[in-house]
This record gives C-alpha cells, structure tokens and sequence, in this order.
C-alpha cells in the first residue's frame, strides 16, 4: 500500500542514491578520457564559446595522430560558423579515426538539454551522430543510463568495435567514486598531445570531448553522489560514466519487485513469531535487527550490481513494530485496568498505581511469599448487638469498618477481608515492602487509637464499651487470587495466617490489646524504636501446636521491658534462680507502677518455680559427669506453656 503513496517513489529514490554514494566504486581504468573545454583552456586561447570550428578539425587531428580510437562530441553544430571553418572540421571528421557528433532531435523531457533539440547541419549529416539526451528524474538527478539505440556512448565504443554491455530495462548507472578522477585533459592539451600529455597517454583511448564551464547550469547535472557531497558534473563526464559502465558491464540492475516483496513478508513473518514471545523492547530489537539485515543485504546486492530495495521490508517491519506497539498500549492498558479493578478492594490507591505502573505484573495464581498478618476483632460486640435492630448494627459496622481501612491503607496494608466484625490484613504482597512488620506494627497502633475515637463516638450506646483486639505474625503464606471462575479473591492462605488469627483470640487471656509472635519482633531490626518497647510476656500453646510460641506486646514501661527480656535470657541460659529472682522484680514493679501486669507476673513466676524444681530433681536423679543442665530450657518452657487460646 506505501507504494502507491506520494512518498513512496521519494524514498526510493533517497534509498538509491544512498546506496550508490555507498557502494561507488574505484573508477576502472577501461580506456577512457575526457577532454573538456574548460576555463584554463578558454583563457589560453582567448576565445569564448562557440569556438571556431578550425580548433575542433585541429583537435581532431591530433587526437588521431596520437592514436586516440575514437573521439566523441558532446557539442551541438546547429547553428553554421563560416564556410572555412565547417568545411575544415567536415574534412576533419572524413579522416580514419571514428568521429561521433552530438545529436539531441528525440524529444528530451529535460529543461537542461533543451537547447538541444536542433538538427545537425546538413555539412556534418554524414558524419556519425548519437544521441546526447540524458534521463533526467523530476527532482533533477540523473539515475538511469541512457539506453537509446543511438546513444552518444554506445555509438562511440561501437565505431570503435570495442565490446560492451547493452543496459538491461530499467537499468541504472553505477558511480564512481569521485577520490579517483577520470582520466582527463584540458583542450589545449589535447590540441598539442605531443607537447602537453605523456608519451602514449591517448594511445587506444575513447575519447570525449564536451564542455566544461558550469555556466547557469547550462549542461550540468546532479547525481546520486550529492549524498557524498559531490556537486554537479558537466554532462561529458555523464556519457563517459554511461561509456565505462558499458564497458565494464557495471550496470546497476532493479530487481523483479516480488523480491523485495517476498523479503518483507519472510521478514515481518519472523518478526512476529519471534516477538509473540518476546514483546515490548526486545521486540523492537529483534524488528531493528532484521532491519539492519535487510539494509546490508541491500549494500551487499548493490555492490554485486542488483539494486535490491529494502523498503519493502523496512516499511513491512515498521508497520509490524507499530501494529506491535499499540497492541501492547492495549494490552498493558487492559492489564492496567484489570489490575485496578482487581486490586483497589484491597490496597490503597498508591498501590494500585504502583502495581498499575510496574514493569511487571503480580503473580495472581498464588505465590509462597513471608508476609506479616494481622488480624483485629471487636471483643463484645456480638453481645452488644442482639438487641439492636440490624440497620443499627450495619451502621456501626460500616463505620468501624471504614475507619480500620483507611488506617490499613495509609500504613500500606492489603485489606484481605472483612470476616463477621473482624478485619484480616497483610504486607509484602503483592507490591514487596521490606518494612512490612515494622508498618504492620505501626498501624496496629494506630487501629488502637481510632477505637478511642470510635468508642467516644459511640457513647450511650451499646458498642461503648467494646475492645479491639489484633493479633500479628510475620511468616511464610501463599498469596494469590483463589477461590473458583466465577468468584475468586485476593488472599493469603497457610498456617501463618492460621497463626495471627489465634494470636488475636489469646488477647483475651493474656489481657492485651495487641499481641506479636516472636517471629515478627525478630523480623523488627534490633535499633528501631517499636522493638525497644516490646514486652514478653509468654510461650503461649496455639490450637493445632504441641509447643507455645513466645508472645510480645507493646509497652512504655522500660524498666518493666527490661525486666522481661532479662527473664527470657536467663530461662534461655537455664539460669534458675536468676529466672526467678526477675519474677520477684517483675511482681515488685507491678505492685507499684504496673498493677495490671501483677497476676501475670505471678502465674510466670508460679511455672518457673515448677520447671526449676523439676530440672533439680532431674540432675540429683541422674548419675551423670556431664553438665546437668537442660539444653533445651526454654523449649521445655514452652512445652509446659499454659493454653491460651
């Protein structure tokens, strides 16, 4: 379809001369020279175009007692000199070297060889004649070789019975490159050989003679070298081109155009088999590297004399990397907004478009991935509302609900679901947070001091007086869409979810707010501030464990913090007495600043004192040398932990 464009033949041209200025060769010694009536020779001989026809019977003379095979004319007699003058150069031209004149009597679509279009005098119409008409193109620059029967060049190696290569249909002219100047010769040298030019120099020689002095344009042409920067050249040395390519059989070819054409489908075919796999950056890549294929294979066809475009394949890979690029526009498009919708129940906007904005997309089909989950329920509330109506109950619901969502999203949370008046959220998926416990933590805290505000809001009514417990665990879970085709959802599933939910019901035995696993206080870096405000409190046995867990809860009280980390390093050491003389502490500060914390510490100090006892009599029982001491303190600690599920 680009070839029937407006644009289509402009590129092909651009693509020609491009590689024509790339693939000129070194100009071929094939006996040819130029001699050219130029400047230097004008002012030498003080004359000024035309000149008297006399000059041109000398030089003919000359170049035929130096043994010049052939001489060709690129200049029009038209207009008759004095009878000397053409009776000299028509008795010149009788001699035994093969003169061929300038004709230009065929229509020529050229303005520049408009001046040509006259007939030869009637003195010289014996005399060989070939034509001068160049094949110019519409932007002015000459491409094709002239292939008229009676072309100037082709007439001139003909009288001169050298062998050459008739131009196929279509046929271009190849260049030369212009570091290696044709061989060439002022007029007056080529009037006194002898005196002027080496021994021998035009010996065997096809020689052309034309103008050369660009004057208004007047016979000069463009060519496809002007990409090289090469200027006009005088039409001479265009026939001289056209002579050497003859000569040489150094014509550049087009190719059939189903060549090129097959090209781009083999191109845009492998293109798009590859890229069905690879798409985005590397498969503009892999388009741009069959281009440069193409485009070498282009060079390397027009240096073996075939011009083989390779626009039908850039323009086929053009087209299949923009078909390419705005089918994945739609497709990253339709993910985006897939992703949106999928999403935007769950995290906070900042997520979405985060997720929305990533190189690459979330596993949706489940992952293993550690996540600290947190897990909140309204302690009292089922009791407070059996004797509501049930728009009162949605009302409230609705409005704690709304509050703890805002508060997870803004701490960067995954609201998974709302089950009954509890609320299940996570971090580290699906965008990955390093801070994930630390922020899970964090909005823990917060959830706490809306239910203040909640609860104020509340008053004089039944839901006054109810208590939000959450429980945290850091662990490993599978994340990911599940559920059936017509439903799914997106959640965490395994036993670190099963985990945070039975550290939120142990709240109510341990008399807590909010209650962490030792599993996410380890994943709290030792320097931050929420880790120096971590009290344990206990190894607490889950439903479904053999053994507990240590418990930690969030507390002010510094010297009572210490106090517990003390206590649990001695257990660890199997340090009795020390274990013990920290609950003796733990009991005396609760008397005085921390009376909540009294009963708990005398329940520690009541299981201390049996595991002490029971580790006494186990070393006095024991007939052993070897250290007495339980290895495995603290894992006896907990498997005697009380249940507090």
């Amino acid at each position: 379809m680009l070839h029937a464009t407006p644009v289509w033949t402009p590129l092909q041209r651009l693509e020609n001369d491009l590689l024509s200025s790339l693939t000129a060769p070194v100009r071929p010694d094939a006996g040819v020279l130029v001699v050219g009536l130029d400047e230097p020779s004008l002012a030498a001989l003080n004359q000024a175009p035309p000149l008297p026809r006399r000059l041109h019977a000398q030089l003919v003379d000359a170049l035929a007692a130096a043994g010049a095979a052939a001489l060709g004319i690129d200049m029009l007699f038209a207009a008759p000199q004095s009878a000397a003058d053409d009776a000299a150069l028509a008795q010149a031209l009788q001699g035994r070297m093969p003169v061929v004149l300038a004709s230009a009597e065929l229509a020529v679509q050229s303005s520049q060889v408009a001046q040509y279009r006259q007939t030869v005098l009637s003195i010289f119409a014996d005399a060989r004649h070939g034509s001068v008409a160049l094949d110019v193109d519409d932007d002015g620059v000459v491409r094709r070789a002239p292939a008229q029967d009676d072309a100037l060049w082709r007439v001139l190696a003909q009288s001169s019975g050298r062998a050459f290569t008739p131009p196929p249909p279509g046929a271009l002219l190849r260049f030369y490159a212009p570091e290696v100047p044709l061989p060439y010769a002022h007029y007056t040298q080529a009037l006194d050989p002898a005196g002027t030019l080496p021994p021998g120099s035009l010996k065997g020689r096809l020689v052309l003679l034309g103008q050369n002095t660009p004057v208004d344009g007047v016979d000069q042409f463009v060519t496809p070298l002007r990409e090289l920067g090469g200027g006009p050249q005088s039409g001479v040395f265009m026939h001289a081109t056209a002579l050497m390519n003859g000569l040489t059989g150094a014509w550049i070819v087009p190719a059939h155009p189903a060549g090129p054409a097959l090209q781009a489908v083999l191109a845009v075919g492998v293109a798009a088999g590859l890229t069905r796999r690879w798409r985005g950056w590397r498969a503009v890549w892999i388009s741009l590297a069959l281009a440069v294929l193409a485009l070498l294979g282009g060079l390397w066809a027009h240096l073996m004399g075939v011009w083989w475009s390779a626009l039908p394949t850039l323009a086929g890979l053009a087209l299949h990397v923009n078909v390419g690029a705005a089918d994945s526009y739609w497709r990253e498009r339709r993910r985006r907004e897939q992703l949106r919708n999928d999403f935007a129940r769950y995290v906070p906007p900042a997520v979405v478009n985060a997720l929305a904005a990533a190189d690459t997309a979330p596993v949706l089909q489940g992952e293993r991935r550690v996540l600290t989950l947190l897990f909140s329920d309204l302690a009292g509330f089922t009791a407070a509302s059996e004797h509501l109506p049930p728009e009162a109950v949605a009302q409230t619901l609705n409005a704690y609900f709304s509050r703890m969502t805002h508060t997870v999203h803004i701490h960067g949370g995954t609201l998974d679901k709302f089950i009954g008046d509890a609320v299940m959220a996570f971090w580290n998926a699906p965008l990955p947070e390093p801070a994930h416990a630390e922020r899970a933590l964090a909005c823990a805290q917060a959830m706490q001091t809306d239910m203040v505000a909640l609860r104020a809001a509340w008053q004089g009514t039944p839901f006054a007086n109810v208590q939000l417990r959450i429980g945290i665990h850091t662990g490993e879970a599978a994340v990911g869409h599940l559920g059936s085709h017509e439903r799914f959802t997106y959640t965490a599933v395994g036993d670190a979810v099963n985990t945070a939910a039975r550290l939120e019901g142990a709240n109510k035995a341990l008399g807590t707010g909010i209650l962490l696993s030792g599993a996410t206080c380890n994943a709290l870096p030792a320097d931050s501030a929420e880790r120096a405000h971590l009290l344990w409190l206990d190894a607490v046995v889950l439903a479904g464990r053999s053994a507990g867990i240590d418990v930690y809860t969030l507390c002010d009280d510094a010297a009572l913090v210490a106090t517990s980390l003390a206590l649990y390093g001695h257990l660890q050491a199997g340090a009795w007495a020390l274990a013990l003389q920290c609950c003796a502490d733990w009991q005396t500060h609760a008397r005085v600043r921390a009376p909540q914390w009294l009963a708990h510490a005398e329940q520690l100090r009541g299981r201390v004192q049996a595991l002490a006892d029971t580790e006494r009599e186990r070393v006095n029982t024991t007939a052993s040398t070897t250290n007495s001491q339980s290895p495995g303190v603290v894992s006896a600690f907990r498997a005697r932990a009380l249940d507090k599920t």
